[in-house]
């Protein structure tokens, strides 16, 4: 009876059905095609030729190679058909609700700022790198004129450099071939719903079809994951690679196949196009990568030239995303070249202790890690994974022992401590304005998966860790991919301590490592309850990894001025308005250089989305200084402007274009559940012979106003 289940479905020239077989390797096939393109982006905007010509095709055939790395199963069980099938159709659905509610980051308040525009320049740009027109001559008439803006927009010789790697914009650019300015705004919602399917697949491969369903289904309701990855935030990205690289690295360690190996090395190394902080997820991987093969069974000659082609590839790789990020944003590695470089040499020492390690293999070296395993044997095994899962609780239990402070010397850490204490102040908190909040950085996860969920994690990594040591290698990636960069920001966040921006730093690794070790905690509780009790154990569990992270989507408290109130980040479309309000900027006055006062934050919006040269005045000009920038452009250029008094009229002005902005609300220490409407009220007026500004007449284009700041609750 069984075989007439498929006896109508297409089969392949080995009998098996081919539906089911493509079912099953769905997921991770679509996993397989967006780092490809990822990848393909990254290689092309690094060399300046990021095109539909250079970057789908090679893509495509990228693909093609690869397509067999993600092997046909040999037999498909019915666990595993409905298994895939109910991944597919949630990360589906999720994409489609994401993309709904999609972010309009496009002025630039933060990183979402300048990676969205920049990935609305590679729409039509093969580079990102933005002339700068005579801006720079026309900027020169005063030291309070700029031809860039501090921090996002950056000089480099003739051209404007937007802030970081290029990697996200360069992917989210290709939404723009297909679908314009929309795609690019969308597309990180798509990698978000693929990152829920690499969680399911790297989870499938230690828990099972139907059992890894719940750590994705945990991760992909979480009001972090939703939220940064409607905007172009790198973290979903950087959590599609970290963990992609985990599984194919993992399979080429257990399946012997250099191909898996390979793949997972570039994906890897790739890390670097993305983030800065690529060497340390990359790190990570390489010496779980190393040390399972080390344990692993096999010939050492093979498994020694498998370690050392994984250490040269990811490192060829990784550098070259480090070469590429100086080259098309010199002014954001040159701030942060200590950091940057500390990774770079830290990393390569780590790859020649690897290196001179592996090549000693064949001499009997790789003894050295099991002869560790053997002494350590099953008391030292579950001794390790209790001291990792120890080391974690300690972590967690930081806010009952100690606070957190930084320096005040540094004048970036002046800079954020006057953040945090605005912030404090906003709250009602307690004004220390030194505080980092870092010994909650445990709890931060807790603010999304629940301490449930974070408690159950704690013992999962130390199984892992056991499991790793006694009865399978191919543990160490989980634990590579995951533990280390969560110790790392566990003990020093390095970020202004605000929800979501501090959650990013746990998004890529953390937050999945965690939802993947309570899974197994979880399953391995329940393998140990009585038989009979077993099937309804099951279900409860998989029921808390949908349940508790949805309990925090709303915040029911009696008595309270708001007693109830939603996750602002799943309920509202952040920044909306700001597309409307930029497009209608643009529409003011076409086809003229802009001379944008007081704004920084809008000089990159105007500069990509109106196409025009832009300089940015920080202060009041004199006509005579008008007059000289007007001078270096063939057309007279347009002032745009919040203040009238900063400029002589020739006629009383009338605002052009009024707009307002949504933004979620800056909180400290839980998850943000108000937002605050921003109202802009702009000025147009065009340059004249004599510097005195021709008002523009108002235009159609009209976006609603509101009171500016306006603080309103979330529905």
């Amino acid at each position: 009876m069984a075989v007439t289940r498929t006896a109508h479905l297409p089969l392949r020239a080995d009998g098996r059905p081919r539906a089911a077989t493509g079912v099953v390797v769905a997921p991770e096939r679509i996993l397989l095609v967006l780092v490809m393109l990822a990848l393909s982006a990254g290689l092309w905007v690094s060399v300046g030729w990021h095109t539909p010509w250079t970057v789908l095709p090679t893509a495509a055939l990228g693909t093609l190679l690869a397509w067999r790395i993600v092997p046909a199963p040999a037999r498909v069980t019915a666990a595993e058909r409905r298994g895939a099938i109910l991944a597919l159709a949630a990360s589906g659905t999720w994409a489609v609700a994401a993309a709904v509610l999609h972010a309009e980051y496009l002025i630039v308040v933060r990183d979402p700022g300048f990676l969205s525009l920049a990935g609305l320049w590679l729409v039509d740009h093969p580079d990102s790198d933005i002339p700068s027109l005579g801006a720079i001559d026309a900027a020169a008439v005063d030291s309070s004129a700029l031809a860039d803006a501090s921090q996002a927009w950056n000089l480099r010789g003739e051209e404007v450099q937007p802030q970081g790697a290029r990697l996200l914009s360069a992917l989210i650019a290709v939404g723009g071939w297909v679908a314009g300015d929309r795609g690019v705004l969308v597309a990180n919602s798509i990698v978000g719903a693929v990152g829920v399917l690499a969680i399911y697949v790297l989870a499938r491969r230690m828990l099972g079809p139907l059992a890894a369903l719940a750590p994705a289904a945990a991760v992909g309701l979480s009001v972090s994951h939703i939220g940064l990855s409607r905007a172009a935030y790198t973290e979903p990205l950087t959590l599609v690679l970290v963990l992609a690289a985990a599984l194919w690295l993992w399979r080429g360690v257990e399946e012997r196949r250099a191909g898996p190996l390979l793949l997972g090395a570039v994906t890897a190394g790739a890390t670097s196009f993305l983030r800065i902080d690529g060497a340390a997820f990359a790190a990570g991987l390489l010496v779980a990568t190393v040390l399972a093969l080390a344990l692993a069974e096999g010939s050492r000659a093979r498994r020694a030239a498998a370690a050392l082609g994984v250490i040269a590839v990811q490192g060829g790789v990784l550098y070259a995303g480090y070469g590429a990020l100086w080259r098309w944003s010199e002014g954001y590695a040159d701030r942060l070249a200590d950091q940057a470089v500390t990774l770079m040499v830290g990393y390569g020492a780590l790859t020649l202790v690897l290196a001179v390690w592996a090549a000693t293999w064949l001499g009997g070296g790789d003894r050295v890690a099991t002869s560790a395993r053997d002494m350590l044997g099953r008391r030292g095994a579950i001794g390790a994974g209790v001291a990792v899962s120890a080391l974690l609780a300690v972590l967690a239990s930081r806010p009952l022992w100690m606070t957190a402070h930084r320096s005040t010397d540094d004048p970036v850490d002046q800079f954020t401590n006057s953040v945090v204490e605005g912030f404090q102040r906003a709250q009602g908190l307690e004004v220390d304005a030194t505080r980092t909040y870092a010994e909650h950085t445990v709890a931060w996860v807790s603010y999304y998966l629940t301490w449930p969920l974070v408690l159950l994690g704690i013992v999962g990594f130390g199984l892992a860790t056991a499991w790793m040591i006694r009865r399978r290698p191919g543990w160490a990636l989980l634990l590579g991919a995951t533990l280390p960069t969560s110790l790392l920001y566990f003990w020093n966040p390095e970020v202004v301590p605000d929800q979501l921006w501090a959650f990013r730093r746990f998004e890529p690794a953390t937050l999945p490592g965690f939802a993947i070790a309570a899974a197994v905690a979880a399953w391995w509780i329940v393998d140990r309850v009585r038989a009979d009790w077993r099937v309804r154990a099951r279900r409860i569990a998989a029921g808390a990894f949908v349940v508790l992270p949805l309990t925090t989507w709303v915040s029911i408290m009696p008595g309270a001025a708001l007693p109830v109130s939603g996750a602002t980040p799943v309920f509202i479309r952040e920044m909306g308005g700001a597309y409307e309000q930029i497009t209608a900027l643009c529409e003011v006055a076409p086809d003229r250089p802009i001379i944008l006062a007081g704004t920084s934050s809008h000089f990159g919006s105007l500069r990509v989305m109106c196409d025009e040269p832009t300089v940015l005045a920080l202060a009041s000009l004199t006509p005579a200084q008008l007059v000289d920038m007007a001078a270096v452009w063939d057309t007279a250029p347009v002032v745009l402007t919040r203040d009238v008094d900063w400029f002589d009229w020739s006629a009383e002005p009338e605002a052009v274009v009024t707009s307002t902005v949504r933004q979620t609300s800056y909180t400290l220490q839980g998850i943000p559940r108000t937002y605050f409407d921003r109202s802009y009220t702009w000025y147009a007026g065009i340059v004249g012979e004599d510097g005195v500004l021709t008002p523009v007449a108002p235009g159609a284009v009209e976006a609603g106003a509101a009171p500016a700041e306006t603080v309103v609750t979330s529905r």
